[in-house]
């Protein structure tokens, strides 16, 4: 009992650190003014306009319970292995586990990927029967990077390009 509260504290700390560094981090922001004649007497003084990220806030919540998912099962699986009870449940509980982190540092290189493509933000969400939904932080996203998306997801992940679904969200 005293360990799965261990486990618990942790990640709710890991979770509270994580959302004090994000609005730590985005009080300094200050909003984008919509206002065209406000915009072009800043741009005839030479004033910056700052630029807020809008998608940012989609995207890091749904990394934020795509994590949270991944910890709770993460820690049912941990909990079946330290019980024993049965060596075939065990046994399929650290297949899974293992299946399952290799999954996440798959994507999470496949993100890297698509960030280094120069795309701000993307979210890969694995579905059934190794089906792959990535979304893409992009004001556009024209057939050509949509298909330069998928070419590195399949590549990647092992899967041929029909099951990658890419989308944008801005």
């Amino acid at each position: 009992m005293a360990k799965r509260q261990t486990i618990w504290l942790s990640t709710m700390m890991v979770l509270s650190l994580m959302l004090i560094g994000f609005y730590t981090v985005n009080n300094n922001v200050e909003p984008v003014n919509t206002d065209p004649a406000q915009t072009a007497s800043q741009q005839d003084k030479g004033g910056e306009q700052p630029v807020v990220a809008e998608g940012s806030d989609f995207f890091i919540k749904m990394h934020l319970d795509a994590q949270e998912k991944f910890s709770a099962r993460v820690e049912e699986l941990n909990n079946m292995i330290a019980s024993g009870k049965d060596a075939n449940e065990v046994e399929k509980a650290k297949k899974e586990l293992e299946t399952m982190n290799n999954l996440d540092e798959k994507i999470e290189s496949t993100i890297d990927l698509i960030t280094a493509e120069g795309y701000p933000d993307a979210f890969i969400e694995a579905k059934d029967n190794n089906k792959f939904h990535v979304t893409v932080q992009a004001q556009d996203l024209d057939k050509m990077k949509a298909v330069k998306i998928i070419g590195i997801v399949a590549k990647e992940m092992g899967v041929s390009s029909s099951k990658v679904i890419v989308e944008k969200h801005n």
